[in-house]
């Protein structure tokens, strides 16, 4: 008991670190969401929504998704603190010519001890969890931009108290003048407030400008790409995400990333195996003294 009390202060703080510095403690609910999904991603220091090209654009860039191959299955799941995890899922499909993706991602802590303020034994036990189901789609609108959408119910639940919001990610993909560069903007979380009782909070929002270049090496199917990504969150200042990922014959892939305004997270490493309509992804995030994270991902294409 001790140590998953432990766990959820380590999540508290990690969630606020960033708030301490703007002002912001306590803004903003469901911080589940600042949490991102998938190993590729974190492995770049979260600097994907310019490169977003598959399965999880449903949950990084909608407008990815044209990018995507119809029929991927994806699924991660994410080690975090203790008996804190993550497990995410998306599938994606083609509606006339309208790429489709439906996501989950949960969000739970474990099972935890009930006690009352003067409670010296435990009255029970509760497992509080964070879980968001979405429907995002996506459209070429020209050859080189795409535009994309994702719909998310999300929903909240801490022993008796429960509460639901329906929130919007809207992005844009675009291949520029300047060949294999790629630019991106997207807004995450839009929409209502999570309201307990007669109290109500604003969700993570975040507004995001990003670019990815990806240069092909002289030697046979190889090839080096770097991304960058600006964030600005409503509850933090700006900050900014680098990542890099190196391509050897779209079999094995190494990647890296660093990330500013983050007191507990900062570099990020990752590795990829490609083999035939299946891709395995790892990725290794130091959380400084509170430990490492170890993320696990694979998308097989059917």
């Amino acid at each position: 008991m001790k140590n998953k009390l432990t766990a959820l202060v380590c999540a508290a703080l990690l969630f606020a670190a960033g708030n301490l510095a703007a002002g912001e403690v306590g803004s903003t609910s469901l911080n589940f969401l600042k949490v991102g999904v998938g190993a590729r991603p974190a492995g770049m220091g979260g600097a994907f929504g310019a490169l977003s090209d598959d399965a999880t654009a449903c949950f990084w860039n909608p407008a990815g998704l044209t990018d995507s191959r119809a029929g991927e299955l994806f699924f991660t799941h994410h080690r975090w603190i203790e008996d804190i995890s993550q497990s995410a899922a998306s599938y994606t499909f083609d509606v006339q010519r309208v790429r489709l993706g439906v996501s989950m991602n949960y969000f739970g802590m474990g099972e935890l001890e009930r006690r009352s303020v003067n409670s010296v034994e435990p009255e029970g036990t509760f497992s509080p969890f964070d879980l968001a189901l979405g429907l995002s789609a996506a459209y070429r609108v020209k050859d080189n931009i795409s535009a994309g959408v994702t719909a998310r119910f999300v929903h909240e639940s801490l022993d008796s108290e429960t509460a639901s919001a329906m929130l919007f990610d809207i992005g844009i993909k675009a291949r520029t003048m300047i060949p294999n560069l790629t630019a991106s903007f997207v807004v995450r979380n839009l929409g209502t407030k999570l309201k307990y009782e007669s109290v109500a909070y604003d969700a993570p929002r975040l507004v995001s400008i990003g670019a990815a270049y990806r240069k092909s090496l002289p030697w046979r199917d190889n090839s080096v790409t770097v991304a960058f990504e600006i964030e600005s969150p409503n509850d933090n200042e700006t900050r900014l995400a680098l990542g890099g990922e190196y391509n050897w014959r779209n079999f094995l892939l190494g990647r890296a990333g660093y990330r500013t305004g983050l007191e507990y997270e900062d570099f990020s490493f990752g590795m990829g195996v490609n083999y035939l309509q299946l891709m395995f992804d790892y990725a290794f995030v130091p959380y400084s003294d509170l430990g490492n994270s170890h993320r696990f991902s694979f998308i097989y294409a059917f």
